[in-house]
C-alpha cells in the first residue's frame, strides 16, 4: 500500500482561504442538534466566504465518480485536552471552529445528520477511551478498524437506505510525540481490476450475510441477520459496495464467496491509500464505492489524562427523508427505534 495519498486528491487551502474561514466561521456558535437556523446561517456564510475554487471543488465531489478527497490547511481550534464520552468541547478547545468547518463543508455537498449512539451530538468526537480500547468503534484504539464502508448492513434497511452517503473526518489535536495512525482509502474500482469476472460475479450474488455494526446491536433495533445480500450492485463503473473486513460484519455462505471475498480484499490492500489525520487535514470518504480503515495504536495522553488524539467526523446523506422511521433527538439526531 502507498504511504500517502495522490496529489490529484489532495486540495490545499491557501493562507488566505485560511483566515477568510476562520474569521467567518469563529462567532457562530455550534448548534449540536444541527437545527434548521444553524444549518441555513452556516450554508450562507460558507457561499459567502469561500473562494469559488474551493465551492468549484465541493460542488465536484457531488459527483458520482469522486471517491475521495483531503482538503489541507483548514482552520481549527486551540486545544488544551480532549473530550471523554459527551463531554462540552468548550471545555477542552477555545471554540467551535472546527464544529463549524466540518458542518459547513458537508452541508454544502449533502445533508450532514448523526445517529444517536454515535454520540448526541452532530458531530462525533473521536477520542481514544481507555476502557474502549478493544472496540470495533472509532473510540477504539488496540484493534485495527479494517477496510469498510460505514454501516454497511444499513444499506438494506427494510426502511430504506439509512448508511451514510459520504464521511467527512476532521483533525483537531495530535501527539506531538509520534506520528498518529494512519487513516487508509480505497477505490474499490480500482480493486475489482484485479479480480476475474466469475469472482466479480460472486460479489454481486447473494452470498453473504452482512452484519450490523457494533454499536448498532446494543440498540432496541436488531436485525435476525439471516438474509443473504450481495456486495456489490449497480453497474461495474459505479458500484454501490456493502463490505466490512473486521472481524464478526461479513459472513460469506460458501467456500466460492469467501475466497471472491478474500480476493477482494487483498485487492483493495493494494491500491489503498493512507493519511494520517493531523490538526487543519480534513479527509472526505465516499461511501458509496470507497472503503476506509483505520491502524491500530497507542494512544499517548498529556499530563492531564487527556488523549492526544481528536478527530472529528460528520456523516451525510442524500435526504433526510431516509430517517423518517427513526426517532429524532435533534433535528438531525436520528436513533433506531423498534
Amino acid at each position: 500500500m502507498e504511504a500517502s495519498c495522490r496529489d490529484a486528491h489532495v486540495f490545499r487551502l491557501t493562507s488566505a482561504e485560511h483566515e477568510a474561514i476562520r474569521n467567518a466561521f469563529v462567532d457562530i456558535c455550534y448548534e449540536p442538534t444541527g437545527g434548521r437556523n444553524y444549518i441555513q446561517t452556516i450554508r450562507t456564510t460558507a457561499y459567502r466566504v469561500f473562494s469559488e475554487r474551493l465551492l468549484e471543488k465541493l460542488e465536484s465531489l457531488k459527483s458520482d465518480d469522486a471517491s475521495f478527497c483531503v482538503f489541507e490547511n483548514l482552520p481549527v481550534d486551540e486545544t488544551f485536552g480532549s473530550p471523554q464520552h459527551d463531554a462540552d468541547c468548550l471545555g477542552f478547545k477555545n471554540g467551535y471552529v472546527s464544529e463549524n468547518v466540518l458542518v459547513a463543508f458537508g452541508s454544502l455537498i449533502a445533508e450532514p445528520y448523526s445517529i444517536g449512539h454515535e454520540g448526541p451530538k452532530l458531530v462525533n468526537d473521536l477520542v481514544p477511551h481507555p476502557e474502549a480500547a478493544t472496540e470495533y468503534t472509532g473510540n477504539g484504539s488496540e484493534v485495527e478498524l479494517d477496510l469498510h464502508t460505514e454501516n454497511a448492513f444499513q444499506t438494506y434497511d427494510s426502511r430504506g437506505d439509512t448508511s451514510p452517503l459520504a464521511l467527512l473526518l476532521l483533525g483537531v489535536r495530535s501527539d506531538p510525540h509520534t506520528e498518529g495512525p494512519k487513516t487508509w482509502v480505497a477505490d474499490a474500482r480500482e480493486a475489482l481490476k484485479a479480480l476475474t469476472d466469475s469472482e466479480i460475479k460472486l460479489l454481486y450474488g447473494k452470498h453473504f450475510i452482512i452484519r450490523q455494526p457494533y454499536r448498532w446491536r446494543n440498540t432496541d433495533e436488531q436485525s435476525s441477520e439471516t438474509r443473504l445480500f450481495p456486495i456489490l450492485s449497480g453497474p461495474i463503473t459505479l458500484p454501490r459496495v456493502t463490505a466490512a473486513f473486521y472481524p464478526d460484519m461479513v459472513i460469506p455462505v460458501d467456500d466460492a464467496a469467501k475466497k471472491a471475498y478474500a480476493k477482494f480484499y487483498d485487492a483493495l490492500k493494494q491500491v489503498a491509500h493512507g493519511t494520517d489525520i493531523q490538526p487543519g487535514r480534513l479527509v472526505y470518504v465516499n461511501n458509496r464505492f470507497t472503503l476506509h480503515s483505520r491502524d491500530k495504536f497507542t494512544p499517548g495522553f498529556d499530563a492531564n489524562g487527556h488523549a492526544w488524539r481528536w478527530v472529528q467526523r460528520l456523516f451525510l446523506t442524500n435526504n433526510l427523508w431516509n430517517f423518517r422511521s427513526f426517532k429524532k433527538d435533534g433535528a438531525r439526531i436520528f436513533s433506531p427505534v423498534a
